[in-house]
């Protein structure tokens, strides 16, 4: 889990994303795990250091099924309370603690403690000693005495990084959770936060004993780390995640993704800012944003989750897994620009409902880098395309997913999500007719290709894009340019115009940015077009988004 900046300072906690991770799946013995919850989860953390009962007093409850309180460490000998306070859980004491359950339960909040963390305190004990068989149980015995002092509704096991694979590696990290499961009344929960990064994940071998997993789906980059120029959760990140761990033998009703409520800047920018910060400064626009600034190596820019990618996430979550994890909740912002509020919204909406459906590719999909017998699902909002074998992606070797056009397979979506929290992502290569463009690889994040060589008077068009309901719709454009344009957008070759664009310069023709603007749609069925009242750029995707 996300601790603070300067626990990011560490070499280690490099973040590595790999793909296509080959590993049988575990089978699950009612024997030995409970099931997990059947009800859509809401996973939020509240860290100690946060002041918890500020943070709850302000947090919306209702909206919430799980809360975690992050960190819990013991001491050298194993131990985590001393006079009934914890010994080592930075700003916490029993009575912040004791508060914070009692008003969540009185929510019909379940409540656990976060043990360990992504970086451990100076104050904690030596966790790959205290798992030794010869300590371990003492310190299960401990972490139980823990939950039944507070009345705690189970644990939630946040050991990552090269602290993980060290215990795992010496046979110790599996035969702890199975130790806690067993030790843990029946009805309490035991969960784990996990990244998806080889050298970072859970053993398989622990699965089975776990209530539901939490994908930390984030940080790709941050500073310190990561490759120049990313945005730190894309969508296509959350999709990846996913499916390593589905190909890691991970239930449905164990899946839990996580969201970050948090953004990194980078040359000149704040090293990191809240989700709550990024709104007060930038204005309401950015919560309908991911990247202020310009995003590539070297560029000044910000990098988050706004509203439309936590919605769709959403989504996605409750299509493949059963619920969202929240890192974290002092981070929100209030009224309508809260995300947490975006989260409800989409469960609500029944943003989980949409079937999933896998067809092979047609030949048009073949045609652009997709090769016979690719697939494609309908997930989150998104076609999303699973290559076989994208060799023109040097840093990937197995499997890449990548949002396209939904023409492109399978036809129109069976998604039964509300028109309210519309979110649809289109290609730019996926165009039904153009004129003067050209195609050429992207090094763009997700790969795949984008539309380039745009002159003056060029155009493109997309038909049979489908508007749910009349208006304000934002629409956002993945742009690249060396010295700025733009673009122009219409609707049925220019018969109803929606206006202009301006392109910012990127700094060269594969620097990426995204630029927006809200247009009022009736609606109703057409062919969207983007035409060049100025070239010299490119387009790699469009994203429309209900307001």
């Amino acid at each position: 889990m996300r601790a603070d900046l300067s626990s990011f300072s560490q070499s280690y906690c490099v973040i590595k994303r790999w793909l296509g991770v080959a590993c049988a799946a575990v089978a699950v013995s009612a024997s030995v795990a409970q099931m997990a919850q059947a009800q859509t989860k809401v996973v939020g953390y509240i860290p100690s250091y946060k002041n918890m009962p500020a943070v709850i007093d302000r947090t919306d409850l209702s909206k919430l099924t799980h809360l975690n309180l992050s960190f819990l460490n013991p001491n050298a000998s194993g131990a985590f309370l001393s006079g009934g306070n914890p010994v080592c859980m930075e700003g916490a004491s029993a009575a912040d603690i004791q508060y914070v359950v009692n008003k969540a339960h009185q929510a019909g909040v379940k409540v656990l403690v976060s043990v360990a963390g992504g970086v451990l305190p100076a104050c904690s004990g030596n966790w790959q000693t205290l798992l030794q068989p010869a300590n371990r149980a003492t310190v299960v015995n401990n972490l139980l005495q823990v939950v039944n002092t507070f009345n705690l509704d189970g644990l939630d096991i946040d050991i990552e990084g090269v602290v993980l694979t060290n215990i795992d590696n010496a046979g110790n990290y599996t035969p702890f959770i199975q130790a806690l499961r067993n030790g843990l009344p029946a009805g309490k929960l035991l969960t784990s936060a996990t990244a998806s990064y080889v050298g970072g994940m859970v053993p398989t071998s622990s699965l089975p004993y776990f209530d539901f997993v939490n994908i930390m789906s984030y940080d790709a980059i941050g500073p310190g780390w990561g490759p120049a120029g990313v945005e730190h959760s894309p969508y296509s990140m959350a999709v990846s995640d996913i499916n390593i761990w589905k190909a890691r033998g991970l239930t449905k009703q164990k899946m839990v993704l996580g969201v970050p409520f948090y953004g990194y800047g980078f040359n000149g920018y704040a090293a990191a800012y809240d989700f709550n910060s990024i709104v007060s400064q930038f204005g309401a626009g950015a919560a309908q944003a991911d990247v202020i600034g310009t995003r590539c190596a070297g560029c000044s820019y910000i990098t988050y989750n706004g509203i439309p990618t936590i919605r769709a996430k959403t989504q996605l979550a409750l299509q493949e897994g059963s619920g969202v994890m929240i890192w974290e909740l002092s981070q929100d912002a209030a009224g309508a620009n809260s995300l947490l509020a975006a989260i409800h919204s989409q469960i609500g909406s029944g943003g989980g409902s949409s079937s999933s459906t896998s067809t092979a590719c047609p030949a048009w999909v073949s045609g652009q880098n997709y090769a016979v017998g690719d697939k494609v699902t309908y997930q989150g909002g998104y076609y999303i395309a699973e290559y076989a074998n994208p060799g023109y992606i040097p840093t990937v070797s197995t499997y890449f997913w990548e949002p396209i056009a939904a023409s492109a397979c399978g036809g129109t979506s069976s998604s039964s999500s509300s028109s309210a929290a519309f979110t649809r992502l289109i290609q730019a290569e996926a165009y039904t007719s153009m004129s003067g463009v050209q195609l050429e690889t992207t090094t763009d994040t997700g790969g795949g290709q984008n539309v380039g060589w745009i002159d003056a008077n060029d155009w493109m068009a997309h038909a049979n894009i489908n508007f749910p309901s009349s208006g304000t719709y934002r629409v956002e454009y993945r742009v690249a340019s060396p010295s700025g344009s733009r673009l122009s957008l219409d609707l049925n070759a220019g018969a109803i115009q929606l206006g202009q664009v301006n392109i910012p310069a990127t700094g060269g023709w594969q620097s990426w940015t995204t630029v927006s603007h809200n247009v009022s749609i009736n609606a109703g069925t057409y062919a969207v077009g983007i035409f060049a009242p100025q070239g010299g750029w490119n387009l790699n995707w469009i994203r429309i988004t209900k307001l």
